[in-house]
């Protein structure tokens, strides 16, 4: 693109470049009728593959004009003008939270005052029919260090629209941050938000993004296969109910993430700043028998959306079900507070077997089946669960912990 710094377009005195991305360049421009900074998006309509992109960028100026919330950047003005079109935005001197955090780890009662605004901003947006698609740090502008701005709605899709300009089997945002249906260039919806800012609380907390590769499509490729690793096995002080929204955020499947955003920033707004206190574990008999719970293990599913920690009863098999006073065996393990019939989890659902090789969970020919990092496990066919794994019976979502 050209270089427009030390030009004037609209009346607005263009100076340096502070931003570029895709085929925008963004810069800090003077407004000398209300004598104040601005910051100018211009895209160069020739250059960025004619009236398909720019019909993106009229459609950028009219999403973001129509939204008005306290954690959404705001935006002045549009125009084309001398064969460029441009966005004419509030300037934020602060930078974005990509270079101001990039690389530390975060506590979640500094994470939470990012997080949870921007996650409002987007719930907001959605009751407007609009998905951001571009959920990253460095789309989040920070002119206090508690008061992040969600910006650069460039990549939004107008729910409903007809003719949009994106289609399926187009892979649209930034590799690092999307979600698996992006990435498979299928349709998406508001979930993908809710993937989008369950990878940046993933990378303020712990330092990284869980399918870090070497290349964009070994990452993309990683994120269609692979669970995420859990945010605890790099950073201890994340636990467990914090992690478990986390992993339910970055559900490989839609349909387990949270169903709304309003549902996850609900979940964390009700999450303690500081880590939950554990009770020390009681002094045990370090015997042990085969087929039984090692006394020094605490077994335990922990409830995604609530953070509710069902213990493991101290024996080698547990039923996992819903409670029903004229059916018997009575489940170990009962889901019917936590919303198990609405999730259509079965009375007997599932089992976990404690044996040599570990903890096995086996489906008990459910209604609506069991998932292992939402693959399904076979009925009759005990399937190896690990510590972190993410456990599905019908939709309700549980992590599984050992010790």
């Amino acid at each position: 693109m050209n270089d427009w710094s030390g030009q004037t377009i609209g009346g607005y005195e263009l100076g340096e470049e502070i931003g570029q991305g895709g085929m925008a360049v963004v810069y800090r421009a003077y407004q000398p009728q209300l004598e104040r900074w601005v910051a100018i998006k211009i895209l160069e309509a020739t250059q960025a593959g004619g009236e398909e992109f720019l019909a993106r960028f009229r459609r950028e100026a009219r999403a973001i004009a129509a939204l008005r919330h306290p954690n959404i950047l705001t935006i002045y003005d549009y125009g084309e003008e001398q064969g460029v079109a441009y966005i004419v935005m509030e300037y934020v001197s602060g930078g974005t939270l990509k270079t101001q955090l990039e690389g530390q780890l975060m506590e979640w009662a500094d994470a939470s005052k990012l997080i949870i605004p921007v996650g409002r901003a987007l719930a907001y947006a959605h009751s407007q029919g609009i998905v951001h698609r571009d959920v990253k740090p460095a789309n989040i502008l920070l002119p206090r260090l508690d008061w992040p701005l969600l910006a650069d709605f460039g990549l939004v899709k107008i729910i409903g629209h007809k003719r949009g300009i994106t289609r399926p089997g187009m892979s649209i945002g930034t590799p690092a941050y999307l979600s698996p249906e992006q990435a498979a260039g299928e349709e998406i919806d508001h979930r993908s938000d809710v993937y989008g800012l369950g990878l940046v609380l993933y990378k303020l907390m712990t330092g990284h993004l869980p399918f870090e590769a070497k290349s964009p499509i070994d990452t993309l490729l990683r994120r269609l296969r692979e669970p995420p690793t859990p945010p605890s096995q790099l950073n201890p002080n994340v636990f467990p109910r914090l992690e478990a929204a986390i992993l339910r955020a970055l559900a490989r499947d839609p349909d387990a993430r949270y169903p709304t955003m309003e549902a996850l920033v609900q979940d964390l707004s009700h999450i303690p700043k500081t880590p939950e206190q554990v009770p020390a574990a009681k002094a045990a008999s370090t015997t042990t028998r085969l087929g039984t719970l090692r006394p020094e293990a605490g077994p335990r599913l922990v409830v995604t959306g609530t953070g509710a920690v069902l213990r493991l009863p101290q024996q080698g098999e547990a039923l996992i079900g819903r409670a029903d006073p004229y059916v018997t065996p009575q489940p170990d393990v009962d889901l019917g507070p936590h919303g198990a019939g609405q999730a259509g989890v079965s009375r007997r659902h599932a089992r976990l077997l404690y044996g040599p090789e570990g903890w096995m969970l086996e489906d008990l020919r459910s209604t609506n089946g069991t998932y292992i990092n939402n693959v399904p496990v076979q009925p009759g066919q005990p399937t190896q669960v690990c510590s972190g794994d993410i456990l599905r019976c019908g939709q309700l979502t549980l992590v599984f912990y050992e010790e």
